[in-house]
């Protein structure tokens, strides 16, 4: 018999059927020579520091750092029993080979590893290596298998990244909560990518708009354009130009080239899923997961956005059966130019390392595209117009700039004349599609040309008009997940040292496999929340980046051991050298932290650094936020106002908090919950019920009306 474990019941049962697996036990499918198991995620974890040594038990300084000569092992207590079912599975003795189906990535080789390891199993393993649960590549893939020693590397690396993740986290976190008084969650990657959002609300506070006045030259058929810094001067030019002419100084005209975006990879596309619909990092993963289970799209997991040499035809063939399935909305499917197709511009063998692109599979028909969930239906939707937009022409234009006098002060025009849409009439089907079907995706202008006159330097345009408009600088926008993902991945481009920041320009924050976890665990932590699209620093998070040493979350570190671990996956470094690296850097930042004279007063520091929110409507006191709430200052025994961080499944940002307790409500905010699973909006609003004024839903007439109490 052959034991096959999966990562998963839902891909266990999938591989069962196409094995021919049919008998249903415990745990297990059996049947046809094979029996097919699965974990449920990780079954076995690193053990804690007290598994080591008793005197862990208690956070204290003097017990730092923690390191483990050997790394130990314990099973999972909630998925014990699966555990117990897979390891007797492994040992029994009609198994002959064991086959590891964990997905085929760094993290589903260390589930299989550990769990292989903790079962003491010595049975010969076949890894089974598929980007695609649809019948024939999962075939495909059993009589392709390799001895797992080929994927010893991919091994190495998950190893090292799992426990460099625990020796960052148990060290770090206990010392920056036993310094400061509360527990501090600190981590390789999440603590840098706090950094990031901090910053950017700091940049934000600390900006300074600098006025300025833009001048618009009306000059018949198009209008030309300049700045100036002052009002005075601005009226002068205008008053100066009144009737007079626009003389050309230069045309410079440019033929541009502008290639088709290339296939989705995870990060690409979970930004796509969160600018154009709100939906989270979190929740783009969990419904790709889904649908790969399901057999419509592939792996979603990768860092690739190319395919390789052999998929050529293969691709070409589903581009064909998805155009001739219903698939795409009719005037793609009429108007898309199967003789433009040009499948080579998204193949490139060495862009492809463990996986490919994500595709959609064969297995999409209209029937069933139409009849997903919502949330599915838009990211399949994302994916599908990608693979045809990839794959199209070049989109050409003419770009013009004018350079113009006009009574001393100069002026310039733009233009840009289309000469072949190319893959951009393609994508502005795709946003049509998405804009019909959801009122929260992006709009974005149609193509148009904008097209100057003949001209050449001497000729005059006579100024029809002339006039003004006083602008100011705009501050940095704050981070959406969109925006975030794209600085987690290219954090190593951020980087001064151009030496480091050139070999580290593949590597960022994290991986396209974990970016999301780690957002979802900033927010989880309490550092950081969500609002509408954007994502805000709670003032905990702000605090404790200002205490945290720098080399701890700055990006340079990370992202560089991010690169080191691509390295030992790819064979050219080794994990003693990287754990090596990892220990020193623990024992350095402990060590500089301790004699680091601390604030006697650390202790209290969130405390007494809180942020006042505004006045208690019911005693005049301030509010101050709390972990888990906004709430008085009087304490437990005091008034008693509180307004609590989430609300019918809804965080409540302390900016909203700030809105509710000065003007009395809050903006209408998205997203609340009922019990009954029903999403609705509402604002927050101050009533009084019973002599005490507190926090209320207000709904508006067309919405429910009548007000509950929070």
């Amino acid at each position: 018999m052959k034991l096959i474990v999966a990562e998963k019941p839902s891909v266990g049962r999938e591989i069962a059927g196409i094995v021919g697996a049919r008998e249903r036990k415990d745990g297990y499918i059996t049947g046809n020579g094979y029996i097919v198991s699965w974990a449920i995620g990780h079954l076995t974890e690193l053990a804690t520091p007290e598994m080591y040594d008793e005197k862990f038990k208690s956070w204290k300084l003097e017990t730092l750092p923690v390191i483990p000569d050997k790394f130990k092992t314990t099973v999972a207590k909630n998925t014990s029993q699966q555990y117990k079912i897979v390891k007797e599975l492994m040992n029994g003795g009609d198994v002959s080979e064991v086959i590891c189906a964990t997905d085929a990535g760094r993290e589903g080789e260390l589930i299989f590893r550990r769990l292989y390891e903790k079962a003491g199993c010595r049975k010969p393993v076949k890894r089974l290596w598929v980007s695609s649960m649809e019948t024939a590549a999962v075939k495909r893939a059993l009589s392709e298998m390799k001895d797992w020693s080929e994927y010893d590397n991919l091994y190495y690396a998950a190893d090292c990244r799992q426990k460099a993740d625990w020796l960052v986290g148990m060290n770090l976190t206990r010392m920056y909560s036993i310094l400061h008084g509360r527990t501090l969650n600190t981590g390789r990657v999440q603590t840098p990518t706090l950094a990031l959002i901090v910053k950017r609300q700091e940049d934000i506070e600390n900006f300074k708009p600098e006025i300025y006045f833009s001048l618009i030259a009306n000059l018949g058929s198009f209008f030309a354009y300049s700045k100036v810094n002052s009002r005075g001067e601005a009226e002068d030019i205008v008053e100066r130009s009144k009737g007079k002419n626009a003389v050309v100084k230069s045309v410079e005209k440019q033929r541009k080239r502008e290639n088709p975006p290339p296939l989705y990879d995870l990060t690409a596309l979970q930004r796509d899923a969160n600018r154009y619909f709100g939906v989270s990092a979190q929740q783009t993963l969990d419904n790709m997961q889904s649908m790969y289970e399901r057999q419509l799209v592939t792996y979603p997991r990768t860092d690739s956005r190319y395919i390789t040499s052999d998929m050529e035809s293969p691709t070409k063939g589903l581009i064909e059966n998805l155009l001739g399935a219903g698939v795409y909305d009719n005037i793609t499917s009429e108007r898309y130019n199967r003789e433009k197709i040009a499948v080579k511009q998204i193949v490139n063998n060495k862009k492809v390392t463990d996986h490919h692109a994500i595709l959609p599979t064969a297995k999409v028909t209209a029937e069933i595209y139409n009849s997903l969930p919502a949330v599915e239906r838009k990211i399949l939707t994302l994916i599908i117009y990608r693979l045809i937009v990839a794959v199209y022409t070049t989109h050409v234009y003419m770009a013009t700039k004018a350079a113009f006098d006009i009574e001393g002060t100069e002026f310039t025009a733009t233009g840009k004349e289309i000469l072949d849409y190319g893959y951009r009439t393609v994508e502005e089907r795709m946003k049509a599609v998405l804009r019909a079907g959801s009122d929260k995706s992006k709009r974005v202008e149609s193509l148009v040309d904008v097209i100057l006159p003949e001209m050449k330097e001497g000729d005059i345009f006579p100024v029809i008009d002339m006039n003004f408009e006083e602008k100011q600088t705009q501050p940095p926008r704050l981070y959406t997940e969109d925006t975030l993902l794209s600085a987690m991945e290219t954090a190593g481009k951020a980087i001064d040292d151009a030496e480091l920041r050139e070999a580290m320009k593949d590597n960022g924050l994290g991986t396209p496999a974990t970016r999301a976890s780690i957002i979802e665990h900033i927010i989880k932590c309490g550092y950081m929340i969500r609002e509408a699209k954007n994502l805000l620093p709670t003032q905990a998070g702000r605090i404790y980046i200002s205490l945290v040493l720098d080399k701890v979350k700055e990006p340079e570190m990370t992202a560089e051991w991010e690169k080191q671990l691509s390295e030992i996956q790819k064979g050219k470094m080794s994990g003693d050298v990287f754990m090596d690296g990892i220990t020193g850097f623990i024992k350095e930042v402990i060590s500089e932290t301790k004699n680091t004279p601390q604030d006697k007063n650390a202790a209290v520091i969130f405390t007494t650094a809180r942020e006042i929110l505004g006045v208690c409507p019911r005693c005049g006191k301030n509010v101050l936020e709390q972990s888990k709430s906004y709430s008085c200052e009087s304490g437990k025994d005091g008034c008693g106002f509180v307004v609590w961080k989430k609300i019918s499944g809804k965080s409540i940002s302390a900016n909203q908090v700030k809105k509710l307790l000065s003007k009395g409500r809050t903006d209408v905010l998205k997203g609340f919950k009922s019990k009954a699973g029903k999403l609705f909006d509402a604002r927050l609003a101050i009533i009084e019920k019973e002599g005490l004024k507190q926090a209320s839903f207000e709904f508006s007439n067309d919405i429910k009306d009548k007000k509950e109490t929070t």
